[in-house]
């Protein structure tokens, strides 16, 4: 059994979050589902992960009647479409699809419609590697690491994240995460070598904390979270990131798209509000459920913009942002538009997993 309230409470002491109180009705999608990520002999299952998104349309009580009709007619879809799906609006990366007129007739539907937006991303990569820096963490017990820990783990992430194939062949070494404590000693010390290696990529203070880090982590008996785990399994499934969403904003209603995983792991919880059964999400056919197909488009064009930034660099964000032509800008900046206003409304309607410097970016952009 698992009580809502336990994973609720503490993120929303920690977060200081508000605005959770009130009912939504909340409709979701995703983009790169990947659904499980492991090293195999030849590197990881999936070459180069991409940022995971969960996301769609959120309205303040129930949601509006929508209709595919209405739909169709809005985007001129054909005659032969069933449902709406990105590709009919647009193609190509985030700034082709800011060309696109039908992307921009979209977003501005969808700004007159008084919606609100809210999605989750993770970087599948990122998560899989924090566990190094919380074992460290975890066993020298310093609450002074606590405080910088989001630094570290950008830190270690941007040691790595360059080449996913090389990264593999380390981790898959070691049968990462299950390190194990006989090996501890030899993965560390190759860390500390690659950080060597790569001191240039790191402002002076940066690749000193992280040395640092190495330094006490070699001297430690343990590394909790990396011993007694799974072989090679670096993230098996997005089950929790759906359960948090639930639990977050546990007065509203949840409309998901089927996903048979996610709909076996929720039912293994014997979820509960207290002593009542937690009953405030559905999974339902996309073709049935228009806001579905609507959050479908939505959560594909935020994949996007997520690899877009993934991808570019601060100097390049902002050289690609000021050479959009008029129509990428309007499109542009009814989807910031639309961020800023959903966030006014409830912060939490946003949620990031992923390294300080992609957050850093992704503000840069929202902020351009």
């Amino acid at each position: 059994m698992v009580d809502v309230n336990a994973i609720r409470n503490p993120a929303i002491a920690l977060g200081g979050l508000t605005g959770l109180d009130c009912a939504f009705t909340f409709h979701y999608d995703e983009t790169n589902n990947i659904r499980r990520l492991h090293l195999t002999p030849n590197g990881l299952n999936v070459r180069r992960p991409q940022c995971f998104v969960l996301g769609g349309i959120a309205h303040a009580g129930l949601a509006p009647a929508l209709d595919f009709e209405d739909l169709r007619a809005a985007f001129h879809l054909q005659r032969s479409s069933v449902e709406l799906k990105l590709k009919q609006l647009g193609k190509g990366d985030f700034l082709a699809l800011l060309d696109a007129p039908k992307v921009y007739t979209f977003l501005n539907w969808l700004n007159d419609s008084n919606a609100f937006i809210h999605f989750q991303v993770l970087d599948p990569m990122y998560w899989s590697l924090v566990d190094v820096i919380d074992s460290i963490i975890a066993e020298h017990g310093s609450k002074e690491l606590i405080g910088i820990a989001p630094l570290l783990k950008n830190d270690l992430y941007w040691l790595l994240r360059n080449d996913p194939s090389e990264t593999a062949e380390i981790l898959g070494r070691y049968t990462y995460p299950d390190v194990g404590r006989d090996r501890r000693a030899a993965f560390i010390a190759e860390l500390q070598v690659i950080l060597e290696v790569r001191k240039y990529l790191f402002p002076e203070f940066n690749f000193q904390m992280l040395k640092g880090l190495l330094k006490i982590a070699a001297r430690l008996e343990s590394l909790p979270y990396l011993e007694d785990e799974r072989p090679n399994v670096l993230i098996d499934g997005f089950g929790s990131f759906y359960l948090h969403r639930l639990a977050l904003f546990k007065h509203s209603t949840h409309i998901l798209d089927i996903e048979p995983s996610i709909q076996s792991f929720l039912a293994g919880l014997d979820l509960k509000d207290g002593d009542a059964a937690l009953s405030n999400f559905s999974f339902v056919d996309s073709r049935s459920a228009p806001w579905v197909q609507v959050s479908d488009v939505l959560a594909g064009l935020l994949g996007k913009l997520f690899i877009f930034a993934r991808n570019n660099d601060l100097g390049e964000i902002y050289v690609s942002l000021s050479g959009l032509n008029s129509h990428q800008r309007a499109a542009f900046d009814t989807l910031i538009g639309l961020v800023d206003r959903s966030t006014d409304e409830c912060p939490a309607f946003v949620q990031y997993v992923n390294s300080l410097e992609d957050q850093r970016r992704l503000a840069a952009i929202f902020n351009f």
